[in-house]
């Protein structure tokens, strides 16, 4: 009786460092999963953004707005973009609280796009510079994109005035801006 009295013991003694080294295991291998799972789901927005870019197809919803001193501002990424469609070009900014040039409280710039380049460098940032030539004048446009999608944009048009956009760049079927009356 002592002998099945102490070898009862004993299991229930090393049964539960045996169970948390099966844990340990396991977390292990769901840590492994969802790392794997999350380079897949990268892998697979950096494709995407690649292609969009170089389909000319893609629009930067800007977050924050800055100018060339730095002043950074919050505003709306529905109402302030730069954006592609194959040979047309536009950007835009406005603040949705006033009428404004374009009906949102800013203006809109639309024209042709001239001089688009796109290079890749080696850690997968996307570099995009193109010109865009409106009534206004020409637009020079330099984009720098992650393989996930955030971006920065700096807009310059003939006078020294910089505004830089940041954001967010999705492809133009899945972005979501609203573009205001075009008086440029």
């Amino acid at each position: 009786m002592k002998k099945v009295l102490i070898l009862f013991l004993s299991v229930l003694l090393v049964a539960p460092v045996f169970a948390q080294e099966d844990k340990k295991e396991q977390r292990k291998a769901e840590k492994e999963a969802k790392k794997e799972e999350k380079a897949l789901r990268e892998a697979e927005a950096a494709a995407i953004m690649k292609a969009s870019l170089a389909a000319q197809q893609f629009v930067l919803e800007a977050d924050f707005l800055a100018d060339k001193g730095g002043k950074r501002i919050v505003v709306q990424s529905n109402l302030n973009f730069v954006g592609v469609d194959g040979d047309k070009g536009a950007f835009q900014f406005g603040n949705g609280q006033s009428v404004g040039y374009n009906g949102v409280g800013g203006v809109t710039v639309e024209g042709n796009v001239k001089d688009f380049e796109l290079k890749e460098s080696k850690n997968g940032t996307f570099i995009v510079n193109f010109r865009i030539v409106s009534s206004f004048g020409n637009i020079f446009v330099n984009m720098s994109v992650s393989p996930g999608g955030n971006a920065n944009a700096n807009v310059k048009g003939n006078s020294s005035a910089t505004l830089r956009y940041s954001g967010t760049v999705v492809p133009l079927g899945a972005s979501k801006v609203y573009k205001g009356s075009r008086i440029l």
